[in-house]
């Protein structure tokens, strides 16, 4: 009866998991570059039930499960639709990879959100203020206040080269993990990567930036409510069989009293 009890309860824990992933998608389908994430499942440990002295038919499974659990967060890094603004600040990257912020305090984020717009500073920016790396043919950091971008009258080729500020070597790099496991999301479409050798700047031949564009979010709304619906069904369930667990339990007290 407790394994009853037990097993529906894990079960719901993990469809609620499941269900704030998928309201998470849904609040961010508008949000620019968002990446769906999902919510991946296994089974906790088994118990063999002639261990536990219960009899086995020959030829049925000997093993019950103990419950499940909700285990990895699996990101989709498919690429979203892009959609043409005419912003000269909007950048979209055509294939993988990230555009590399940093904030006032000098610490480095990346992101795939392509909306940027220049501030009173002359520093090119993204909607949290971090600002844009761009560098120089020594590979220096120029978009920085006082000696950054005074207006958006510049074109950025596909490569990423900067050209109409008086300088046609500074380029926007992007960057690539090396791994999934590398890149942690620490919300506003930000991700850290805490091994930085795990994450590399890549050659300007494998990817594409389009200027005057930016990034849709991946999330397919039509999916997320069918997986929305699912999930609140098995929830139920869970919830259901939880109670009549519940009451079992009760009756053979009851029983036991008598």
């Amino acid at each position: 009866m407790l394994r009853s009890i037990w097993n529906s309860r894990s079960g719901m824990a993990a469809e609620m998991e499941k269900l704030n992933t998928i309201s998470n998608n849904m609040a961010n389908s508008t949000t620019v570059g968002y990446k769906r994430v999902d919510v991946k499942f296994n089974d906790l440990m088994q118990e063999n039930l002639d261990r536990l002295g219960y009899p086995v038919t020959k030829g049925k499974p000997q093993f019950t499960g103990t419950g499940v659990r909700a285990t990895e967060i699996e990101r989709d890094n498919s690429q979203g639709n892009l959609l043409q603004t005419g912003n000269n600040t909007d950048i979209a990257i055509d294939g993988e990879g990230f555009f590399k912020v940093q904030d006032g305090e000098g610490r480095t984020f990346y992101t795939r959100g392509g909306s940027f717009n220049i501030d009173n500073l002359g520093t090119v920016v993204d909607k949290s203020g971090n600002r844009l790396i761009i560098l120089n043919e020594a590979g220096v950091n120029v978009n920085k206040p006082g000696i950054g971008f005074k207006n958006s009258s510049f074109i950025i080729n596909e490569e990423g080269y900067v050209v109409g500020k008086g300088n046609e070597n500074l380029r926007i790099p992007i960057f690539e993990p090396k791994g999934n496991d590398c890149m942690k999301s620490i919300g506003d479409n930000l991700y850290v990567c805490n091994e930085p050798n795990l994450i590399v700047e890549k050659d300007t031949k494998d990817f594409s930036l389009l200027q005057g564009y930016t990034e849709q979010s991946n999330v397919d709304l039509g999916k997320e409510m069918a997986d929305l619906i699912i999930t609140q069904r098995a929830f139920q369930l869970n919830s259901s069989a939880l109670k009549t667990a519940d009451e079992m339990w009760g009756m053979a007290n009851n029983l036991r009293g008598r």
